[in-house]
């Protein structure tokens, strides 16, 4: 086995597998997630958990067990319960009282099933048909899509509403009345915690329409608690909602290590985002690396306004160069951590430090994990071969899309071994480099053409703020195409001059914007900052149409 600059990853060269180190898990995996939230929580009771940044509501550890077990015996009482095979859907914004719906379902051992809040009825039709839950949680703002969904899936299910109450609907605050027996009631146990489903998270749906992601509790509880160095005194900001990985991940890790969570019902802008850091003293953030951009090039930035910020978490993309040069020369005493992941592995599977970062890198092989990249036909590719990334995740591999056996056979081989559909290599040091998503790969006159390479160009050029590169289809090719967002102060015409010539100078001729450039006022994005590229595609396919047309 080699090993790397890192020690704690190594290159074993028979099998051309990289493989994390082992070791053991921070806390039990086989329990239930409520058993180590409530246990954890009444370790520190007079502790601040979480900040409503919305309200100025402070809750403290105490007071978050307490209505965990508040709403846990409320819904126990309804007839709700494990035994059941009761599912429960939450459709929720970052409000007060979402953790403690969360952790309740978790101490009955009842799986939560997270949508997207701002989904409209089909897409959350076509989960609600998939996962068919008994009880639903949403918005006061989304009951009217929330109905026409159930009506679409064919279910009938209570509807519980957090915000506004509304007539004629249960109100979450109904399930927090004091019972005057909270120390009696004991959260479920389970013989093995890694064969009980947790949670059911979608996939991102920026490939195609969303699948239910299972995750059990034991591989939750050991993804979660080895994601990042977490402590009591730390403050986390994430505007991820329990829909994607991260908003359930992080309000995890802060609640087990017991950090405090700053929560908004909002949407991330980098007006809030900065408002929230210098207000908070925030120290861990988790953004994309284009919400990261974002913020660190606003206008009334400075350094003191970051003087709190201990760690910058990147995840959905690679960090460039760029952003990681800005980040050091905006916040000189802080570490950007770059990580790759996916939800089927339970999180990240690679991560790295500022000592170890290398650009466009997503740095080591995390403990427990293992990887491998291999070419169209299966085969084991050495160092610094592009082809598929593989991953094996040891106890943190899901358990399959629910009531899809069909795309999980497909996600999950005999082997153990998950297929990305992520191109990448490793390098000699043990550094992941991610290309590109297979299906993104532009294929021009036979060459397979990286639109993250081109975006890294793009991205170069003074006055672009965000950009998306996509194939526009044309008879037997694609055409590579442009989709940037500028300062508005820039003229279409002269950027577009400059980010041309740039690309030209830098890039060889088949990498060329054939299919043009085209300037738009934001680029659609998922609420966590991942670019939608499906609807980018869409944008420029109709753009250059009409650019033909005239």
């Amino acid at each position: 086995m080699r090993s790397p600059r890192n020690v704690t990853a190594f290159y074993d060269p028979t099998n051309r597998i990289w493989r994390g180190a082992r070791t053991s898990p921070v806390y039990n995996p086989n329990q239930s997630l409520g058993e180590l939230v409530l246990n954890r929580l009444a370790q520190t009771p007079t502790s601040i958990a979480q900040v409503s940044a919305d309200s100025g509501a402070e809750v403290s550890c105490g007071e978050l067990r307490l209505r965990t077990i508040r709403v846990a015996q409320a819904l126990a009482g309804l007839g709700y319960s494990r035994d059941r095979a009761d599912i429960i859907a939450m459709a929720v914004r970052n409000g007060e009282h979402v953790a403690p719906t969360l952790f309740a379902c978790f101490a009955l051992g009842i799986p939560v099933n997270t949508l997207d809040a701002t989904f409209k009825r089909d897409d959350l039709g076509h989960m609600l048909a998939t996962v068919r839950p008994t009880l639903v949680f949403c918005d006061q703002e989304t009951i009217e899509e929330m109905s026409a969904a159930m009506e679409i899936a064919g279910i009938r299910a209570r509807v519980v509403v957090f915000g506004k109450r509304v007539e004629g609907f249960m109100h979450v605050e109904d399930l927090l009345v004091p019972t005057g027996v909270e120390e009696e009631f004991v959260p479920v146990h389970f013989e093995d915690a890694s064969k009980e489903l947790a949670i059911i998270l979608c996939s991102s749906g920026t490939t195609g329409r969303s699948k239910g992601v299972s995750l059990s509790h034991s591989a939750s509880i050991v993804s979660v608690t080895g994601l990042n160095n977490c402590y009591p005194n730390d403050v986390i900001l994430c505007f991820s909602s329990l829909y994607w990985y991260s908003g359930f991940a992080f309000l995890l890790l802060g609640t087990i290590f017991g950090a405090k969570r700053i929560i908004t019902r909002e949407p991330y802008t980098p007006d809030l985002a900065l408002d929230f850091i210098n207000q908070y003293r925030v120290t861990i953030t988790f953004f994309s690396p284009a919400t990261t951009y974002q913020l660190l090039k606003h206008p009334q930035l400075h350094q003191s306004t970051l003087a709190s910020l201990r760690v910058s978490i990147c995840g959905g993309a690679s960090i460039s160069g760029d952003l990681k040069q800005l980040f050091e020369r905006t916040v000189p005493h802080g570490e950007m951590c770059a990580l790759y992941g996916l939800s089927e592995a339970a999180g990240a599977v690679t991560s790295s430090e500022n000592s170890t970062y290398k650009q466009g890198s997503s740095g080591f092989v995390k403990p427990n994990y293992e990887l491998k990249i291999v070419d169209d036909a299966g085969n084991p590719l050495d160092i610094d071969q592009e082809g598929e990334i593989l991953v094996r995740a040891g106890l943190c591999t899901f358990m399959g899309y629910y009531g899809n056996s069909e795309a999980t056979a497909e996600m999950l081989d005999s082997d153990g071994w998950l297929h990305t559909g992520d191109i990448g290599r490793v390098d000699e040091d043990g550094l992941l480099y991610v290309v590109d998503r297979k299906k993104d790969i532009i294929k021009y006159n036979g060459y397979q053409i990286s639109p993250t390479e081109l975006e890294t160009v793009i991205q170069s050029v003074p006055g672009v703020i965000n950009v998306c590169v996509t194939g526009v289809p044309v008879p037997g090719n694609d055409l590579p195409a442009a989709l940037v967002v500028k300062r508005n102060d820039e003229a279409n015409a002269e950027i577009e001059t400059v980010i041309v010539e740039t690309v030209r100078a830098r890039l060889g001729d088949y990498k060329q914007l054939r299919g043009g450039v085209y300037f738009v006022k934001e680029l659609p994005m998922t609420p966590s900052g991942k670019i939608l590229r499906r609807s980018c595609r869409d944008i420029l396919v109709t753009m250059y149409n009409k650019e033909k047309a005239r």
